[in-house]
This record gives structure tokens, C-alpha cells and sequence, in this order.
């Protein structure tokens, strides 16, 4: 039986060296070309008869099968070469993700591809993107992602998000809807979502973006604000949404209007699907100017209160019975009811 294999083996390798494709004919061709360059530089300073001389006074041994321990050894060679640059270079580092997206979960199917190029790959739970890079999620899909400590989002069903290049984090809905939560606690000054018709600036916490053809861009919002911007009416400056109010923007213009109950309701069920880190805010922080204060939120506000008083930060939170104003020296807490007005300032 060992005969026989020995002698099958054989032949298959003698068939590979002329040609003939098998298993083996990769090896072969990798072994070939291996053994086809100098490994060594040959010596300057020696005449063809000594070489000879050696070659005749050298101990050979003999083999019953040259071919086949010939090819053998050659590969043990190989192997070892191999084996060698291995050790010295055991793993490739892993290709690092400057964003830090990642995706945590996913129900159904979620796709990725790129902006040149149709063909889909399947995600996986676990899997990091990066930027240029568009996710898609099937009709009935979810796709949950972690972008940051305290940033998370999901992609709704039948939903295209792209990762722009552009920026920090800067996202483009081509087409569908995302739920955004960003913890409260952070700065949002550079998480932008771009679509068809709009521009939006978080400024927190919780909300939703949607996007359509019949419909356009829709935005609702939670909890914190939001700033929305016609791309077709730049001249008309930003809206700045609340909690429990929502936007439309169109090609033709923008509708504001409040979420109903009901709205409110079905936003705050989605949400819970959606968990973040928790990030200490204090309370104490101070600032010694109102220019480091702008550097540290990149805006500046203006809050008019019912009795007349006039203060000045920054809008850090907001929830449904208080806002919380940062100023040069803490920050404080103010009842919503007492607010007439909010101007941004810069």
C-alpha cells in the first residue's frame, strides 16, 4: 500500500513539472521559481578545476527515488525559509480605524460597499468601517453602530448611510432613516449629517433623521437641539429644533411643526434599543473668557428670560422641565417655562 501511494505521489509531482495541472502545480511553480535564483553569490576567486576537484572528493549519497527526495528536500528548504520569515514577521498590524466605527448588532442583514462599486459585502457583528465606505440595510434590517464613547446610531431598514471623508465625523443619508444619540456630555460641534436637501449640526442628544425622495429631509428630535439648514436656502440660517419639535426641509423650502404624543411615543420605543456610555459632565467647569468658552463648544448664547434678565453661554443640555446653561464661571440650571428667547450669538 505504501509502494503504491509513494509511486502515485510520484507521478502526480513528475506530471506537475511538465506541466500538467493538479494539486500540486501551485507548490511546483512557487518552488520553481524559488530555486530558479542565486541564494548565494558565487566565489570570485576559484577556477572551474578545483571546483571540479571538490565536486569529485564530496560524498554523495544515492537515492532509490532522486526525483522524489530531490523535490523533497527542496521543499523542507522551502519550509523552513518560510517558516523563518514567519517568526521574524508573526502577524501583519491590523489596519487602524481612525473613526472608531463599529458594528455592535445586527438584525437581518446589513451590507457595505463603496461609492465606485456595486458589489455588496456582507457585515458582521464585531466588524469596523472606515470612511468612504456606504452601509445599506435590507427591508426588515437594523444595523446598530458604536461610533464613539457616548455615540451611538442605528440604520432603519432599507437604509443608506455613507461615511464621509470629509471631516471628523460627517455622515451622508443617501437614503432612509438613522436614530443618533450622542451623549449629553459631549461636544457635537463637529458631528455633521449632510443629505439631499439639508445640513445637520448636532448639538444633542437623541434624535432621528429621515430621507426620501416624496418627502425630503425630515429631523425630530427627542431630547437636546438640533440645528438644521436648507442646503437650497443657505441665506436663511439655521433652525434650531428642540425637544418634541420636528422639521421638514424640501427643495422648496422648510416646515416646522411639534410631535404629536403619539410621535413622541414611537421615538422614545426606538431609543431603547440604543445603549451609550455614560459620561460625567461637571457642573463646576469654569472658563477665564467668553473666547475659550466658544473654543470649547464653537458657539455662544444669548438666553432672555420672562422677568428680563439677559445670560450668556452655552446651551449644554436640555430636558423636559430644564435647561442647562454653561457660563464663564459654572454651570446652571434654568426652568424652560421662564424662557422667552434663545440668539446665537456666534
Amino acid at each position: 500500500m505504501k509502494g503504491r501511494m509513494d509511486e502515485n505521489f510520484e507521478h502526480k509531482i513528475r506530471k506537475a513539472i511538465e506541466g500538467e495541472k493538479n494539486e500540486y502545480s501551485s507548490s511546483i511553480d512557487k518552488l520553481s521559481d524559488m530555486l530558479s535564483k542565486s541564494w548565494v553569490s558565487p566565489p570570485s576567486n576559484i577556477s572551474f578545476e578545483e571546483i571540479y576537484e571538490k565536486a569529485q572528493a564530496s560524498k554523495v549519497i544515492s537515492f532509490k527515488k532522486p526525483l522524489l527526495y530531490t523535490i523533497a528536500s527542496a521543499a523542507a528548504i522551502l519550509i523552513g525559509a518560510f517558516s523563518f520569515l514567519i517568526l521574524r514577521n508573526p502577524k501583519a498590524p491590523p489596519i487602524k480605524n481612525e473613526l472608531g466605527i463599529s458594528v455592535t448588532k445586527i438584525i437581518g442583514k446589513g451590507y457595505l460597499f463603496s461609492s465606485d462599486s456595486d458589489k455588496l459585502l456582507a457585515l458582521n457583528e464585531g466588524e469596523s468601517v472606515g470612511s468612504g465606505q456606504i452601509l445599506k440595510t435590507e427591508p426588515g434590517s437594523k444595523l446598530f453602530l458604536s461610533i464613539a464613547k457616548g455615540e451611538g446610531m442605528i440604520l432603519e431598514e432599507s437604509t443608506e448611510l455613507e461615511i464621509m471623508k470629509e471631516g471628523k465625523q460627517s455622515f451622508r443619508l443617501r437614503n432612509g432613516s438613522i436614530l443618533v444619540h450622542l451623549h449629553k456630555n459631549l461636544k457635537k460641534d463637529e458631528f455633521k449629517i449632510i443629505t439631499e436637501t439639508g445640513l445637520v449640526e448636532v448639538r444633542g442628544t437623541k434624535f432621528e433623521v429621515k430621507e426620501s425622495l416624496k418627502e425630503g429631509t425630515i429631523v425630530s428630535v427627542l431630547e437636546g437641539r438640533v440645528a438644521a439648514k436648507s442646503i437650497t436656502e443657505p441665506n436663511r440660517g439655521e433652525q434650531v429644533l428642540q425637544p418634541g419639535q420636528k422639521i421638514r426641509l424640501e427643495a422648496k423650502g422648510f416646515q416646522r411643526t411639534f410631535l404629536s404624543s403619539a410621535e413622541q411615543k414611537d421615538l422614545g420605543f426606538k431609543f431603547s434599543e440604543l445603549h451609550v456610555d455614560e459620561i460625567a459632565r461637571s457642573s463646576e467647569k469654569s472658563f477665564s473668557n467668553k473666547d475659550d468658552l466658544f473654543n470649547e463648544y464653537q458657539r455662544l448664547e444669548r438666553v432672555i428670560l420672562s422677568n428680563g434678565e439677559t445670560l450668556e453661554g452655552v446651551i449644554v443640555d436640555m430636558d423636559e422641565n430644564f435647561m442647562y446653561l454653561q457660563t464663564l464661571e459654572k454651570e446652571i440650571k434654568i426652568q424652560r417655562d421662564s424662557v422667552m428667547e434663545v440668539i446665537q450669538l456666534r
